[in-house]
């Protein structure tokens, strides 16, 4: 009966033009859910140089030698998310080449203040929480928090449509159990009142969610995309798999970009992009490869067991280094 329900909200939704919320088309819908609580990635960062273009056109980018290697650990637990980040000397990841460490141990989307100079960081840490939880409520805080006008869907949702859906998910369990309830059990989809009719009607074609007008399909490079457009923040997200494409955030500052690329199977049921050439409000641009994704069960002991062991690594260890804008 249950199933039942859902499937009558998804083709009522269909029917009359099913339009995604910005939360929704940041939960990367097309990965299956993370059954587990840990996440790292392992990420190779390029710093990119613009390239001389002869014909004059729109100048193309080149890495510079140098490349920096960072590995994120993002641990959901009771008390909410865990986020460190560390960062190495050379490609082999190793403890010995371990450079420096940061720790958040309780990460929200406030965590990152809300300002200009720190979106660039609040931003991309909010949208590889959405990539790699299918989760888009904490991209959605954060951009609240900078002043973008969105809001969550627990914010635009019709609640008069779930009452009424409720009501009618209670006569189906009803009817389930005692088949002889159909001839008093009142089917909110059938009354015998016509103004009730209208209304259940109404209900039924009503979306699930207040359409903000924020969110529309485009075509970008012969592709059909959905397009969130919302104050000083633009996204595009693929139409069919839900990937993101592209967003940017823009202030008095600059413009901050992230462009996602050649998504892959990282772990072999998970899709992420292999690449994110993000632009910095300052102009610079970088190259991020994602070489490896990987989930797991990490227990409290294991995690505090891994920081006293960074520590220990890091003893007597200072790294002055400067870090890209977005990064911990």
């Amino acid at each position: 009966m249950i199933r039942a329900l859902l499937c009558l909200i998804f083709l009522s939704s269909s029917a009359f033009g099913y339009v995604p919320t910005v939360e929704s088309l940041f939960r990367h819908g097309a990965n299956p859910d993370v059954t587990v609580n840990g996440v790292s990635l392992s990420l190779v960062v390029k710093r990119l140089r613009p390239a001389d273009n002869a014909e004059g056109g729109t100048a193309t980018s080149v890495a510079e030698n140098a490349e920096d290697y960072y590995k994120i650990f993002l641990t959901k637990s009771t008390d909410g998310l865990k986020v460190a980040q560390t960062r190495y000397g050379n490609s082999s990841f190793s403890e010995s080449s371990l450079l420096h460490k940061t720790y958040y141990p309780n990460f929200t989307s406030y965590t990152i203040k809300p300002t200009p100079e720190a979106a660039e960081r609040g931003i991309f840490f909010a949208l590889l929480h959405s990539m790699t939880y299918n989760n888009g409520s904490h991209l959605v805080n954060y951009l609240k928090s900078l002043g973008v006008p969105l809001r969550l869907n627990s914010e635009l949702i019709n609640r008069e449509k779930i009452e009424f859906l409720a009501d009618y998910k209670r006569y189906l369990l009803t009817v389930a159990r005692d088949r002889n309830a159909r001839k008093t059990a009142i089917n909110p989809l059938q009354p015998s009142d016509s103004a009730a009719r209208d209304r259940a009607q109404a209900l039924m074609a009503a979306s699930m969610y207040t359409d903000t007008r924020q969110v529309g399909l485009t075509k970008d490079d012969n592709q059909i995309s959905w397009r969130v457009i919302a104050g000083s923040f633009e996204a595009l997200v693929s139409f069919k798999e839900r990937d993101v494409q592209k967003l940017r955030y823009t202030s008095g500052t600059g413009d901050f970009e992230i462009i996602c690329k050649d998504y892959w199977l990282a772990n072999g049921s998970h899709s992420f992009p292999r690449f994110l050439l993000i632009k910095a409000y300052n102009g610079d641009q970088y190259q991020v490869e994602v070489t490896a994704v990987r989930h797991y069960l990490e227990r409290e002991e294991d995690l505090v067991k891994r920081l006293r062991n960074w520590d220990l690594l890091l003893k007597g260890k200072e790294s002055h280094e400067a870090r890209p804008e977005f990064l911990l």
